[in-house]
């Protein structure tokens, strides 16, 4: 008889801790054949400001989330990913205040249920907000049939380092895929509070904007421009001074066009800056790092610029000069210390930090064999390769005898004289 009244009791707490499904708003998303789908359900019990959620996504992602609106722009946003030890998740509640990382904030209540964690490479938070149907920037209409919804997933480990975290307020890099959708908030809103126990099919939703696949271009432009200019560029214009075709003007452009890429980079480095938490300060190695080359590289211009110039006027070697020759070896390795520094912050994946390392190693060794070779050659005064006439267009007359006898340390052996 006891026995009998237990189970009763059972079922009558396990049925209020349970929402009906007809008070229940569910967002089931298909995703990838190979994986799970994006689940977003809610309830709002009646007469209450609790807000009961369940979300789970494919552990794919290095996180996954959800916000209220349909932009970022002041938006109330629940953030899962894994903990450290890939056992469990972390939930961080945060608010948005536009098209930038948003901020955890301690004052969202949320006390966590039954049922999150992480199984079969799922992770699923399920969660009761309180007083989350207002917060300080925004709010829920409990009375709309349509109310807007944004979600967003993590980039997977193809190009950023899977985020594993204890910390709420851990760094989350931008999304890869994102979208908007509309839930009933009439529908949601009733019972005694919880969630149902299925979540097979979407109720009371609707995806309004179809899934939008999304990449971190500011990044990935970031990269490539100042990689391009300070690891690729700049080396090749040793090569067209001191190898082929041994001409100042070309060295001049070369460098210049460098100059150019390289400070777009940094432009770009600087709107990044704008959108993550960890880097708005400035105060990171790779930043004040970066903006040491910058002042750096605009001074070695300048300097190569002012020696020519003064040159061309004194006939007579100058102090810039051998300082521009050394100093642009400093600034090239510097970036590429920096360069790795900012992959290495930006939780890049390990396939692109081996690829820029490979990268690096194989443009450092070939710049060092074509300089080596192009040395030996001038030492043996060999045919073929030095036998060609030096171009030093830009100069002319007297001027370019003088440039020869100037950087004949660096100019290739040439069998003909001066010109």
């Amino acid at each position: 008889m006891l026995s009998h009244f237990g189970h009763l009791f059972h079922s009558i707490a396990l049925a209020s801790a349970v929402s009906d499904s007809t008070t229940t708003s569910i967002f089931n998303l298909p995703l990838s054949q190979n994986q799970a789908n994006f689940i977003f359900a809610i309830n709002i019990p009646d007469g209450s400001t609790d807000l009961y959620f369940h979300m789970s996504g494919p552990t794919d992602y290095s996180w996954i989330a959800v916000g209220t609106g349909n932009e970022m722009k002041d938006s109330l946003m629940f953030v899962i990913y894994s903990k450290a030890n890939g056992e469990n998740i972390t939930f961080s509640p945060r608010l948005s205040s536009g098209e930038q990382e948003p901020v955890y904030s301690s004052s969202i209540k949320v006390d966590i249920l039954n049922g999150t964690g992480i199984s079969d490479n799922v992770m699923t938070v399920n969660a009761r907000c309180s007083n989350c149907t207002q917060w300080e920037t925004g709010s829920l209409d409990l009375k709309s049939t349509s109310q807007p919804w944004i979600f967003g997933l993590g980039p997977t480990g193809s190009s950023a380092a899977m985020l594993r975290s204890n910390s709420q307020t851990a760094n989350i890099e931008r999304h890869s895929e994102y979208g908007i959708f509309t839930m009933d908030m009439v529908r949601a809103t009733g019972g005694s509070g919880g969630l149902p126990t299925s979540y097979t099919n979407s109720t009371g939703s609707v995806l309004s904007k179809s899934i939008t696949n999304d990449s971190n271009w500011p990044s990935i432009i970031h990269g490539l421009c100042l990689c391009g200019a300070l690891i690729l560029l700049m080396p090749a214009g040793v090569v067209l001074l001191r190898v082929a075709p041994k001409s100042v003007r070309w060295h001049w452009i070369n460098q210049t066009l460098s100059s150019a890429i390289a400070i777009v980079g940094i432009i770009i480095g600087f709107y990044l800056s704008t959108m993550f938490t960890k880097s708005q300060n400035y105060g990171s190695a790779h930043q004040i790092l970066g903006i040491i080359l910058l002042l750096a590289m605009l001074a070695q211009w300048g300097m190569g610029f002012w020696h020519h110039r003064v040159y061309k006027q004194t006939k007579s070697p100058t102090r810039f000069g051998i300082i521009h020759r050394y100093f642009g070896h400093i600034i090239i390795f510097l970036a590429i210390v920096n360069g790795g520094i900012g992959l290495t912050w930006s939780s890049a994946s390990k396939s692109v930090v081996i690829g820029y390392s490979i990268a690096v190693i194989i443009i450092g060794l070939g710049l060092v064999l074509i300089i080596g070779w192009a040395r030996w050659i001038s030492r043996h005064g060999q045919q073929g390769f030095t036998s060609a006439p030096v171009n030093l267009r830009g100069l002319s007359g007297d001027d370019s005898h003088d440039y020869l006898d100037q950087h004949s340390d660096i100019l290739p052996y040439n069998p003909y004289g001066r010109l």
